[in-house]
């Protein structure tokens, strides 16, 4: 698991590259006068050299991921900067990846590599848009919850934190690769043909991409199959730890999601912390957490200063129980690798 690679640093986001654009921009812009004189072709860079601009003065800050200081870990977050995700960087080789093999296929069918290009930057960003789209209108509550609003807007277009569907993509793909295809006057069914495979592969590249990022992650593995353990802060890792498996809890969760106290105990695996605290089958307990960033840092501090509360447990009986960092294991469980699964299976495809 490696979710975000690097950081452009705050500092360098922080007016320097905004500089450094303006600068390099106007060079550009003179260079083109002198070579073409004062022709279209020059002054149809401004309005890209303005949009630029306009976006790394007032998009780029606000899209800036903000964490611990680790001078300070209990104090408020500080800038870090804009995250390279490691899944972000992975759909990126998926999709030159995919369009590299379509291209070299494409005179099969008496399509230009141009038009391949065309459709597929089509393709990608209505594809993007229709994933965002979907993820916003499932999220509709929490994105409008303050009515509409520039912060709500920003937010809708901030995806530095994920928030991608891939059933939006497949339609908004979709559709726009259809319209493109009509109005170039492609065979339908044959540039279909030519691009599934570049698809599959780009499948096969992406979901190693959710390896990096740990989602789409499997079941606990109780066999002795090959399986893999993610770190804390993970999804698993949370997710384990909001259903009460890492406290040794194995309960269901109440359909009702209004219900203060959702999950509701099966089995406590004895000597466990649940089993210490006097949790017993059929209580109703709530399990609430702390950011996963929050564990995942304090997780690097030596064991002898891990005296963090990272979750409180709550129960109808009084119970309210505080998990150390201590208490959880080093790792989650064992899960399918899921990620590997599909990742095969589209390559095979």
């Amino acid at each position: 698991m490696l979710q975000t690679l690097f950081y452009i640093p705050h500092w360098l986001l922080d007016g320097p590259l905004l500089a450094i654009w303006l600068v390099v921009g106007l060079i550009y812009f003179v260079w083109q006068l002198a070579k073409a004189g004062n022709s279209n072709e020059a002054w149809s860079f401004i309005p890209v050299y303005i949009i630029v601009a306009a976006v790394l003065h007032f998009v780029i800050p606000r899209v800036e991921v903000s964490g611990i200081n680790p001078a300070d870990p209990a104090g408020p977050e500080i800038p870090l900067g804009l995250a390279v995700r490691g899944y972000g960087v992975m759909l990126l080789i998926a999709i030159l990846s995919g369009l590299s093999l379509a291209m070299a296929r494409c005179k099969k069918i008496g399509v230009t590599p141009d038009q391949i290009i065309q459709l597929a930057f089509w393709m990608m960003i209505c594809g993007i848009a229709g994933a965002r789209a979907f993820f916003v209108i499932q999220k509709s509550d929490e994105f409008f919850a303050d009515g509409l609003s520039l912060n709500s807007l920003i937010n809708v277009v901030n995806m530095t934190q994920g928030g991608l569907v891939v059933y939006g993509s497949l339609i908004g793909g979709t559709i726009a690769g259809l319209i493109f295809m009509r109005r170039h006057q492609m065979p339908v069914l044959k540039t279909v043909d030519l691009i599934a495979p570049g698809m599959v592969l780009g499948l096969a590249i992406g979901r190693i991409g959710c390896l990096m990022n740990g989602c789409c992650f499997g079941g606990v593995c109780d066999n002795d199959y090959p399986a893999i353990t993610f770190p804390p802060g993970s999804p698993p890792y949370m997710r384990q730890l909001t259903e009460g498996e890492l406290l040794g809890i194995k309960g269901t969760f109440d359909a009702d999601e209004k219900n203060e106290l959702p999950l509701l105990v099966e089995e406590v695996r004895e000597a466990s912390f649940a089993a210490k605290h006097g949790i017993q089958p059929g209580d109703r307990i709530l399990i609430s957490t702390y950011g996963s960033d929050f564990i995942r840092f304090q997780k690097q501090q030596p064991l002898a200063e891990q005296n963090y509360t990272v979750a409180v447990i709550t129960s109808k009986n009084g119970l309210d129980a505080s998990v150390q960092l201590s208490d959880l294991p080093a790792r989650s469980f064992r899960v399918h690798p899921t990620q590997i699964y599909s990742a095969v299976n589209a390559l095979l495809l």
